[in-house]
């Protein structure tokens, strides 16, 4: 399992898309590592990206509680459009047209309103604000779907990349370097086991 040095909260620099996609860890390996695996973990990772407060974390467990098989359908909806930006964005890493099933799923998550979200003034920006009469967490999700839009149709497209690690990571990052030539989710984790590993090989060979 990846340290918390590598959290992928700090190698996002906060976009809130790649977060999301990155709950998934070792996604170039077989099976990858699934870090949501239940609808109380999701809940519990939405309250961290301040998604929902504590109070509406805990009115819609309660009601989790009482219907088990809502909370799994949200899961599974969390999880399929975690997959389609996750399919979107790999694409366009490797230059494919996108395709228009996860594009459509994405679609999906934009349209209408946001149930429970309001915009709320945060200093010099604007952040999401849960309102206290959320119960049902439908519209948790648009502004993950709005991060992943703002990425897929912004400036910073080509800069998204996939780490090349060899043991598997496969985490999406913002490469926000100077020369555009990042090929590790974070020096302190994939890029140093990397380059220890050349190293012991040039000295092996030597």
């Amino acid at each position: 399992m990846k340290p918390a040095s590598a959290t992928p909260e700090t190698l996002a620099r906060e976009e809130l898309a790649i977060r999301f996609v990155n709950t998934v860890a070792w996604r170039r390996r077989d099976p990858a590592e699934e870090r949501l695996p239940s609808p109380e973990t999701l809940l519990k990772w939405m309250l961290d990206a301040k998604l929902v407060d504590r109070a509406a974390a805990g009115r819609i467990a309660s009601r989790w509680q009482k219907a088990p098989r809502e909370a799994l359908a949200f899961l599974k909806t969390a999880t399929e459009l975690r997959e389609a930006i996750y399919q979107l964005f790999v694409g366009r890493i490797d230059g494919r047209n996108p395709d228009p099933m996860y594009a459509r799923v994405l679609t999906h998550h934009l349209a209408g309103s946001s149930p429970g979200l309001a915009l709320a003034a945060s200093r010099s920006s604007l952040k999401w604000q849960p309102q206290r009469s959320v119960s049902v967490p439908e519209g948790l999700l648009k502004p993950i779907a709005w991060s992943a839009a703002g990425l897929l149709m912004g400036p910073r497209l080509g800069k998204v990349k996939q780490c090349q690690d060899e043991r598997g990571c496969g985490w999406l990052f913002i490469d926000e370097s100077r020369a555009q030539n990042r090929r590790w989710c974070s020096m302190g984790d994939c890029g140093n086991l990397a380059k220890s590993r050349r190293h012991h090989s040039r000295m092996t060979a030597g």
